[in-house]
């Protein structure tokens, strides 16, 4: 009597998708037994607290190399969403290091411009508010007058008026611009790593595919999270400037002082998610107080409302599309959490960090994909991967386009004639077929 050797188990699509699973054995009567449940070494409870503990030490020490870790990541982030312009000149005949070296000086030409203008900003708040101290204080008196007559007591009144006003303001933008130094250590670390970043990008296709061959999970969570943050400094820089020209010009025909430097702010605050325009509206809504009365601050804070609403509320997401695939209420709490892990600085680098961290340990890993649930934007965004996501986007974009063209081919076929329609309907039918574009 001779025994059956055990046989592999079936290729399922669990095992496709890279999911545990234990060998098939062979009864006495040939039929499979189920396999043997997975010993558990610890409580669950254990583990999570495990990692719980473990999250906290990285955290501790990413706090303590906050310094190395935002111009590094600026870097990185930075390459990657110019690197569509080295590949452009690539597939117009040129040397692959030609296309690095336009890229590495397309971004330091962007960093130096954009802290170049931060910069300026500064230097016109700190010449200009003095000229507005006493009318502020005035102002501010008045305000405090109304609180004494609401019950409020003189003492904490004069403890405010002693403790808020342009004096203490210009104090803050003093130590601001003394803090230069550490501003330029950190431009000077960025722009090194970008240099390298720079010279290392001619080899990136070769190394990719090596990743590619030993860790396939790998390559595809690093390729979507390039291509999920490109996307997104993409659209946000766009979105940035129009914001910016529209609040821009409506406070320079509102004769508020200083527009140029509220565009400014704008423009940078815009990085922030969510809650940045809030804190880009608060100076010029103080200026216009100042300057030209109640009404037409209340004009400023309308207008910076209504443009963010309707730009970063309605149309950036529908531009951005799912790519990003991000709900507003993780990118809000992720601006909570890398400013407190990062500085300031993590409050710019939060969305990028947030898909970092989500492309390495959730998308990369069927186990943990069922996280996307309570992370993604859409439910459908919470089970596709980047890639899939943005072909998703422009196939659907395309059917639209065709779906035009062949209504429009159809329309001029029954007004000329049924022989001016074939064609218009063979076109038609070649556009359904063509299929999405490859991304």
């Amino acid at each position: 009597m001779s025994t059956s050797a055990a046989e592999p188990a079936p290729l399922t699509p669990e095992r496709l998708a890279g999911a545990p699973t234990t060998p098939a054995t062979v009864g006495p009567t040939g039929i499979d037994a189920p396999p043997a449940p997975r010993a558990r070494m610890l409580p669950r409870g254990i583990v999570i607290l495990l990692a719980l503990a473990a999250m906290w030490i990285v955290i501790a020490g990413m706090q303590q190399v906050a310094a190395l870790i935002v111009p590094v990541f600026l870097a990185l982030n930075l390459m990657i969403a110019v690197r569509p312009l080295g590949a452009w000149l690539e597939r117009r005949g040129m040397p692959r290091i030609v296309g690095s070296i336009a890229g590495m000086l397309t971004v330091l030409i962007a960093l130096l411009a954009f802290f170049g203008a931060i910069a300026w900003t500064m230097v016109q708040l700190v010449s200009v508010l003095p000229q507005y101290s006493d009318r502020f204080t005035s102002l501010l008196r008045q305000g405090l007058d109304q609180l004494s007559r609401w019950g409020v007591s003189e003492s904490q009144i004069n403890d405010w008026v002693s403790a808020f006003n342009v004096s203490s303001l210009l104090g803050v933008l003093n130590q601001a611009l003394s803090s230069i130094g550490a501003i330029g250590g950190l431009l000077a670390a960025a722009v090194a790593t970008i240099v390298f970043f720079g010279l290392d990008a001619a080899g990136l296709p070769e190394r990719m595919r090596a990743v590619e061959r030993v860790h396939p999970r790998g390559y595809h969570a690093l390729v979507d999270f390039s291509r999920s943050v490109r996307t997104y400094w993409l659209v946000t820089t766009a979105f940035g400037l129009i914001v910016a020209i529209i609040d821009g010009l409506a406070l320079w025909a509102l004769g508020v002082p200083l527009p140029g430097v509220w565009a400014v702010l704008l423009f940078v605050c815009n990085y922030i998610p969510n809650i940045g325009f809030i804190f880009a509206m608060i100076p010029p809504t103080l200026m216009a107080l100042l300057e030209k009365g109640p009404w037409t601050a209340v004009i400023v804070v309308a207008l910076c409302v209504g443009v963010a609403m309707l730009l970063q509320g309605l149309v950036q997401p529908r531009v951005t599309g799912r790519a990003v695939g991000l709900s507003a209420s993780v990118s809000f709490l992720s601006v909570l959490f890398w400013s407190w892990v990062l500085g300031a600085a993590g409050a710019l680098l939060s969305v990028p960090m947030t898909l970092l961290v989500k492309e390495l340990f959730v998308d990369s890993d069927p186990d943990a994909r069922w996280l996307n649930a309570f992370l993604a934007d859409t439910a459908e965004a919470a089970v596709e991967s980047p890639t899939q996501r943005v072909a998703d986007e422009v196939g659907s974009a395309a059917g639209t386009v065709r779906a035009v063209e062949a209504a429009g081919g159809a329309g001029a076929g029954a007004g000329d004639g049924a022989g001016a329609g074939e064609p218009g309907g063979a076109g038609g039918a070649g556009g359904a077929a063509g299929g999405s574009p490859a991304v």
